[in-house]
């Protein structure tokens, strides 16, 4: 008996049968453009994790605000000096959002503290030792802070330079 084309006879000797489709046609199926409802539903999942990402960045820029003043700085770094352990550099940092900002803000201007023009003169005007901790800096500013109450409603900042230079002065050996 001859069979249809597209048709086969399994092992149980019922016919079944197999229905071709040209290459073309299946990968159009396989590949089609979205529909209408399809492109609706992808671009709203984009659309929901855009949002939920500008939600948490903006959250995050919330909460890592700038520092407003160099009275809120100084308050920062006394909630750190009371909560340090340890010295030199091994110490430990209490992990409050005060202390950190005060650590980071520091560290950075103890990075700023190096940075020299084509003369060879301190940029911030204060030359700190190279082995000059950032527990070290933070105290200095502590420091002038409580002795230069009338500057902290300043920008933070320029009274951080102001009590670096003072601590640190640059002599006429380093050229400055």
């Amino acid at each position: 008996m001859a069979f249809p084309s597209g048709s086969w006879r399994c092992a149980s000797g019922t016919t079944r049968f197999v229905h071709f489709v040209d290459r073309k046609a299946a990968l159009r199926l396989k590949y089609r453009a979205p529909s209408d409802s399809r492109r609706r539903k992808l671009r709203m999942r984009y659309v929901r994790i855009l949002s939920m990402g500008l939600i948490a960045a903006v959250a995050f820029a919330w909460s890592a605000a700038a520092i407003e003043n160099a009275d809120e700085l100084a308050g920062y770094c006394q909630s750190l000096e009371r909560g340090a352990k340890g010295a030199g550099r091994h110490i430990y940092i209490p992990s409050r959002r005060q202390a950190l900002t005060c650590w980071g803000y520091m560290q950075a201007m103890q990075d700023l503290s190096v940075l020299a023009d084509e003369n060879g003169h301190r940029i911030m005007g204060a030359c700190p030792p190279e082995q000059t901790t950032t527990l070290q800096l933070i105290r200095s500013f502590i420091r002038y802070a409580s002795a230069h109450r009338s500057e902290l409603p300043g920008n933070a900042a320029v009274v951080v330079f102001r009590a670096l230079r003072g601590a640190y002065p640059c002599h006429a050996e380093h050229g400055e």
